[in-house]
């Protein structure tokens, strides 16, 4: 059977920071046996110092090499030159360096493994909802065939039976109505909790993520601190040390912590903002024209699973719009809300996305099976290349891969910068030397929305749907800008619709309203685009626009 997390981005890099903290922990315990050892050492200490230097460096080797790392290779090589002076350091070793770190190694591992058996129960839950999905699946494929038999058999005999067979049947036909509908609803929210169970799983693995590399930062940090500690001890050995003690200095000098700790993120996080996540999409007995049904009956069901997807998107699309105003309230007004509001919020609005997509895929399967027993052509939508089927023996299931924002991403290069409250004037500085600060963190969310419109044609009360696609985007950065000349025939790489005021400063600026639609020329690495709007060309910050992708149906007749 299908793995549903075989693959997951989210997963993949969980399990890189999982090795690379592994790797940490067998350096830490490698070393407290090494400097445990050296405390030992009394009358026969050169000797055992020189093999000890031997097992510090093989464990060096055995992580990934940076300052921290290579200062310990270092020390390594000290050990080998100054055996016979380095007896005092027993103690100082003991007190100084073995204890913090046998009580972080134990400290680590009491808490990582509350996270692992987090992450494993999560891991168990989507697996099992994955499964009881499709057991139930074919329960109502089965209820759906046998409704479907008794149903022909009254229809086929209501008028040979007698009154009283009738209605036996027709009592029989209604349990098995009764049946359906009960095991239709079971698997409905059967897959609407499995969408909850994924992003449950999803939010434990981000939280164990910054769990470890919090943990990951402490450990470097100490290693750095006893480093430093050592160097004391040594300096102090007086004159006949200063050659083995400048070469110790010079180790220690090279020692950066804030680097090494950015480098940490640097080889664990994802370097990539695509995400892609399948979803187990709700088949149906009537979706199979091999099936035994009526073609009316079996329309007529389809049709109400039709509503009952439409009914669901009306109302996620009304909680998505009053998310957007909350998010836009909250940005305007920054009194009114902190960060972590702000992010709950971005959080619960992914998610309302994330539900009308999946909602949005199931109606656009059902719509396309409507088109085929309808005999028209299928409705044209994106998320067509989405949608994946298999079969497992004698039954199809359908899947759509989803782009999801990705949370676990690098952080910035400065660790210090807090927040800020400092903006430059975009008139102060000329093009191409210009800074732009959009607010304290750089932060940047991809969202996908699909819109249904529904559109009633003729008399016999059918609908045809049709769909478009927006994409939310977002970028707050600190960028350098660099005009570029465009020459006298531009071609057009997309468009896109303003999502905020923008009163120009310059003359080659265009001046945006909420609401406008523009076509984009060019996009520079700074930030700022340029493009046409209302047969004005010119540029304008990238920031104060969403992108339209390419298969948007909606077009401005103004741009």
């Amino acid at each position: 059977m299908k793995d549903p997390l075989t693959g997951c981005t989210y997963d993949i890099v969980f399990q890189n920071l999982k090795l690379y903290s592994k790797n940490g922990e067998n350096f830490c315990k490698e070393l407290m046996a090494v400097l445990q050892q050296r405390a030992d050492l009394e009358s026969s200490y050169a000797k055992g110092l020189q093999k000890l230097a031997s097992k510090l460096t093989k464990a060096s080797g055995n992580v990934k090499q940076n300052s921290i790392y290579n200062s310990w290779t270092c020390v390594s090589q000290e050990m080998n030159a100054i055996a016979d002076l380095h007896r005092k350091l027993g103690a100082a070793v003991q007190l100084e360096a073995i204890q913090p770190l046998c009580q972080v190694v134990e400290d680590h591992a009491k808490k990582k493994k509350p996270l692992d058996s987090a992450v494993a129960k999560m891991a168990k839950l989507v697996n099992n909802n994955w499964n009881q999905q499709i057991k139930v699946k074919k329960k109502l494929m089965n209820c759906t065939k046998e409704h479907e038999a008794i149903f022909h058999l009254v229809e086929d005999n209501k008028h040979l039976l007698l009154e009283k067979d009738r209605q036996k049947l027709l009592t029989k036909l209604k349990k098995s109505s009764e049946t359906l509908t009960k095991t239709d609803d079971e698997y409905y929210q059967l897959n609407m909790a499995g969408l909850d169970t994924r992003l449950k799983w999803e939010s434990t693995l981000e939280h164990c993520y910054k769990s470890i590399q919090d943990l990951e930062k402490e450990r470097i940090q100490l290693l750095c601190n006893i480093l430093n500690k050592y160097s004391q001890h040594v300096s102090s050995f007086g004159e006949t040390l200063i050659s083995c003690q400048k070469q110790i200095h010079e180790a220690i000098n090279n020692v950066d912590a804030e680097k090494d700790i950015h480098s940490l993120i640097h080889e664990t996080s994802l370097l990539t903002e695509e995400n892609k996540s399948d979803f187990l999409l709700a088949d149906y007995y009537e979706e199979d024209i091999k099936t035994v049904m009526e073609l009316g009956r079996r329309k007529s069901s389809i049709g109400m699973k039709v509503q009952r997807l439409q009914n669901a998107i009306l109302k996620g699309t009304r909680d998505k719009d009053g998310l957007e105003k909350m998010i836009k309230m909250y940005r305007d007004n920054p009194a009114f809300s902190d960060r972590k509001t702000l992010e709950d919020t971005a959080a619960i609005l992914d998610e309302t996305n994330l539900r009308l997509n999946l909602l949005e895929a199931s109606l656009f399967k059902l719509t396309c099976t409507l088109a085929d027993l309808e005999k028209k052509a299928k409705p044209d939508h994106p998320v067509k290349n989405c949608i994946s089927k298999w079969k497992e023996k004698d039954c199809e299931h359908s899947t759509v891969q989803i782009s999801r924002p990705v949370k676990m991403k690098r952080l910035p290069q400065n660790m210090n910068l807090m927040t800020s409250t400092t903006s430059l004037s975009q008139a102060d500085y000329p093009r191409g030397s210009q800074q732009h600060l959009h607010g304290s963190v750089s932060n940047s969310m991809k969202q996908l929305s699909l819109n249904l419109r529904n559109s009633t044609e003729g008399d016999n009360g059918e609908e045809e749907l049709e769909f478009s696609a927006t994409s939310d985007e977002e970028d707050y950065d600190q960028r350098d800008h660099s005009a570029q000349s465009t020459g006298t025939s531009e071609s057009n790489i997309g468009t896109c619709k303003a999502l905020y005021d923008y009163t120009a400063v310059r003359d080659d600026e265009l001046n945006l309203k909420a609401g406008d639609f523009l076509i984009i020329h060019q996009k520079d690495d700074d930030g700022w685009w340029y493009g046409t709007l209302k047969e004005q060309k010119g540029h304008f910050p990238a920031t104060y626009v969403e992108e339209l992708p390419h298969f948007q149906v909606l077009k401005s007749s103004e741009a």
